[in-house]
């Protein structure tokens, strides 16, 4: 299905996009506070100022080692909650909080349905994982998030690579496939 034929599909915008963004960063970062509060606590109680002829430096006892582990693994857990939410349930939803409170929705751009949650998971991890290429992933990382603006159909380089769209309105449904038979048992 080629979704620039069809009048009701229309494509978000750049503006809409970008603020479904920013409620989503903004929910990632709520979330990733306590561990990374938990995790610099530990540094803090590990600082150690010594006597006034001693230089400052770190004393990792075992509550400021206790501390760093515990943000550390916390800080884990919400990297893959963020996978499951953003990149996962994405996928198999076609929504994220930000896009469900702006109104659009993600589909492949085939079939118009949801892409499912292994296109939705790499949506979401390669962007983060070229991000953090030093000088040049920061720069197409930029590209990527600014090409909706003059590309025809809005969408990302990302959107490109995995064949998928954002447009406005309600999320398509999954494909099911053929209906499955009545159950024998059941009368």
């Amino acid at each position: 299905m080629d979704t620039s034929e069809n009048a009701a599909l229309v494509a978000a915008t750049w503006w809409k996009r970008g603020k479904a963004a920013i409620v989503d960063a903004l929910i990632f970062l709520a979330v990733g506070l306590v561990p990374g509060a938990v995790f610099f606590t530990g540094f803090v109680v590990a600082w150690d100022e010594g006597p006034p002829d001693m230089p400052a430096g770190f004393s990792f006892d075992s509550s400021a080692v206790l501390l760093i582990v515990i943000g550390g693994i916390l800080g884990l857990g919400c990297l893959i909650w963020a996978g499951w939410l953003f990149g996962y349930r994405q996928g198999l939803t076609g929504l994220t909080p930000g896009k469900r409170r702006l109104g659009i929705h993600l589909v492949d751009e085939e079939s118009g349905l949801v892409p499912g949650g292994a296109k939705g998971v790499g949506r979401w991890l390669i962007p983060v994982i070229v991000g953090g290429i030093q000088g040049i992933g920061s720069a197409i990382q930029l590209i990527d998030i600014l090409w909706p603006l003059w590309d025809s159909k809005n969408q990302r380089l990302i959107d490109k690579v995995f064949k998928t769209r954002v447009l406005v309105g309600s999320p398509a449904v999954v494909d099911t496939g053929p209906p499955l038979p009545e159950s024998p048992i059941i009368s």
